[in-house]
C-alpha cells in the first residue's frame, strides 16, 4: 500500500495488494463538480494510466468517482482552457501519439483488464472513460449520456470509437446523434453495462471482481485479452492465426503450468 495521497487530490491513486496481484483503484476526487475533469485531473489520470499500462506488477484496474452523485460529469468546462488547445489540431495529434486526451490518458489502449463503475451521472467525457472499461458496472441510479452535445463539444476522449465496438451501431448512433440520457436498466439492457449492482455496493462488487481475476492463471487471460482486441476487426482468417499464435508461448507458461496443477490436485475455481 502506497502512502495515503491527500483528499484534495483531484484523482486518487491507490494500489491494493491482493492473493495472485496487484490491483490499481483510481478515484476521479473532484465531487463538488459532480467529478468533472479539469487540467490539473487530467495530468494525474495520464500519469495513473501510464503507471497502470507500463508496471506489470499491476494486474487490474478500478476506476470510479468520489462522493454519491457522479461518475464523471465530463469535462470541466469553466476549466476548458485548462484540458486541451482546441484550436491547435498540431497538438492533438501529437497528444494522439503519446496516449494523452483532454480527458487524461484516454488514448492509452490498455492491454490488462480495467474495471469500470458507475453511481450516478456518467456524461460527456464521463460517459468516454466509462467506455474504457472492459467490465463496466453501475448502480441503479446511475445516467449515462453524450451531454457534451447539448453544448456543441466533440467527443475526443473515444467516444467515437468505443461506443459502436461495444455496443454496436444502433444503439451507439442515437446516444451520438441525441446526447439522450437513459437509465443504467437501459445501459445494461443494450450491452453499455455488464452488471448492475445494488446501490451503495458497486465500488465494493468491483474490487471483488478485480480479486477474482488476480486469482487466475495471468498469462492466459492476458493472451486472450489481446485477441480479442486487436483481432475484433480483422479478417476472420487473421484473426484466427492471431488467437493461434497464444497457444505455445502461452501452454508453456509458468502460470498455466500452476493452473494445470491446480485442475489435477481437484481444486476449482469459479468466478462470482
Amino acid at each position: 500500500m502506497s502512502d495515503p495521497t491527500p483528499s484534495n487530490d483531484p484523482i486518487v491513486v491507490t494500489p491494493h495488494e491482493v492473493e495472485g496481484g496487484k490491483t490499481l483503484e483510481i478515484m476521479i476526487n473532484r465531487p463538488q463538480v459532480h467529478n468533472a475533469v479539469d487540467g490539473a485531473a487530467a495530468a494525474r489520470l495520464l500519469e495513473a494510466w501510464r503507471m497502470f499500462h507500463d508496471d506489470t506488477s499491476l494486474s487490474v484496474a478500478v476506476l470510479h468517482g468520489a462522493g454519491e452523485q457522479a461518475f464523471c460529469s465530463g469535462a470541466d468546462l469553466n476549466a476548458l482552457a485548462t484540458l486541451a488547445d482546441v484550436g491547435a489540431q498540431s497538438a492533438a495529434a501529437e497528444n494522439a501519439q503519446h496516449g494523452a486526451g483532454p480527458m487524461g490518458g484516454s488514448r492509452i489502449v490498455q492491454v490488462k483488464p480495467v474495471i469500470t463503475v458507475s453511481q450516478g451521472y456518467t456524461y460527456a467525457g464521463g460517459l468516454e472513460l466509462f467506455c474504457h472499461g472492459h467490465i463496466r458496472l453501475a448502480e441503479p441510479q446511475a445516467t449515462f449520456s453524450v451531454a457534451c452535445r447539448r453544448w456543441g463539444v466533440p467527443l475526443v476522449d473515444g467516444g467515437t470509437v468505443y461506443l459502436p465496438r461495444l455496443i454496436g451501431w444502433g444503439a451507439a448512433l442515437p446516444l451520438i446523434i441525441t446526447g439522450q440520457r437513459i437509465s443504467a436498466e437501459r445501459a445494461y439492457q443494450v450491452g453499455l453495462v455488464w452488471e448492475l449492482t445494488p446501490q451503495g455496493a458497486g465500488l465494493e462488487r468491483a474490487m471483488s471482481m478485480a480479486r477474482q481475476i488476480c486469482q487466475q492463471p495471468r498469462d492466459a487471460l492476458l493472451a486472450d485479452l489481446h485477441s480479442a482486441l486487436q483481432g475484433s476487426h480483422l479478417p476472420l482468417a487473421q484473426a484466427l492465426e492471431l488467437e493461434a499464435r497464444n497457444l505455445n508461448p502461452v501452454m508453456r507458461s509458468e502460470s498455466t503450468r500452476r493452473g494445470v496443477e491446480a485442475f489435477q490436485q481437484g481444486k476449482r475455481f469459479w468466478f462470482t
